[in-house]
């Protein structure tokens, strides 16, 4: 069983004039600071968080039948201890048509997300398009699919994320203050389960559905962090030295890192915030998470914490 998320392929790519070139756009840079994202995904959260937590009930009414027969098995006949097997089996069986029906493939969180999906991936198909036109491209390319260069030129983002955002407004800081760019990366997998479940790449996919909502900070694509990790040859498990030299690169204030272990249904992670200028920890959080399905959550609500503390 997954967590679905709202996701973005851009599949715009239509012919306006025979001469004109090739541009790019960043579908996954457009997707998290386009402001309708921060909606969709808090619905679709409120959404999985109702069936997760009627999930969760179910299971533990299972364990505490588990519980009432261990408990009991001395005093049971036969016969009772196999109805009350057949009870548990009975649960069981409940249980896992549950998650098949709300989590599994087809399943109605993934109705749900394709539902919000539809009207934002339209919108943004069709801003693509305006900007394309206006700017003469006959082809749009996303720099998240593989296209490991492109000239500046040729980069449509910024352009398409404020036609999007036209219809909030311009979006005013105080006088003076400039928004703080900040990367998030992938967490370090501890151990070999971790890295089996890709937690890495995970946690640092769930702390990006919220960064939108973070209107006075600009983060930094995971396309872009993804490729010059890959230019500057580091591994999946990046070093706080190697996360801050990158910090450097993309003149980010502030950096995001963390370590994740797994232990069957147990995460353990540590997230923190850091001060690229001064190459030190600012705050940190370390939580457990015993239910796999609410690490996004938990994730996200520790983000929040640690952004409040260099707002």
């Amino acid at each position: 069983m997954k967590e679905l998320s709202l996701i973005f392929a851009i599949t715009v790519a239509a012919a306006f004039a025979a001469d004109a070139g090739t541009g790019v756009v960043d579908g996954e840079r457009i997707f998290s600071e386009y402001q309708a994202t921060a909606a969709a995904n808090i619905e679709l959260n409120d959404f999985i968080k109702t069936y997760r937590d009627s999930a969760s009930i179910m299971r533990q009414g299972i364990e505490d039948l588990k519980a009432e027969l261990s408990d009991q098995k001395l005093m049971l006949s036969e016969e009772a201890r196999l109805r009350k097997l057949d009870e548990i089996e009975i649960q069981k069986i409940i249980y896992d048509r549950f998650l098949e029906e709300y989590f599994g493939d087809g399943g109605k969180v993934e109705q749900k997300n394709d539902e919000l999906m539809a009207p934002l991936l339209k919108q943004i198909n069709e801003a693509v398009g305006k900007i394309a036109l206006q700017e003469g491209f006959s082809l749009i390319l996303d720099l998240s699919e593989n296209v490991f260069y492109t000239s500046s030129e040729l980069d449509l983002t910024d352009l398409v994320i404020d036609e999007l955002n036209l219809e909030y407004g311009p979006q005013i800081l105080p006088t003076g203050e400039v928004k703080k760019y900040v990367a998030i990366f992938p967490f370090r997998e501890e151990n070999t389960e971790a890295a089996n479940a890709d937690l890495g790449e995970r946690c640092q996919d769930d702390l990006y559905k919220v960064v939108s909502i973070f209107s006075k900070f600009k983060f930094i694509s995971k396309t872009d962090i993804k490729r010059e990790m890959f230019n500057r040859h580091y591994g999946v498990n990046i070093t706080e030295s190697q996360a801050n030299a990158m910090g450097v690169y993309f003149q980010c204030h502030y950096i995001v890192v963390g370590k994740v272990t797994k232990q069957a249904s147990k995460i353990d992670y540590t997230i923190s915030i850091r001060n690229v200028e001064k190459n030190q920890e600012v705050a940190k959080k370390v939580t457990t998470v015993t239910d796999e399905m609410k690490l996004s959550e938990f994730l996200n609500n520790d983000l929040r914490a640690l952004i409040g503390k260099v707002q």
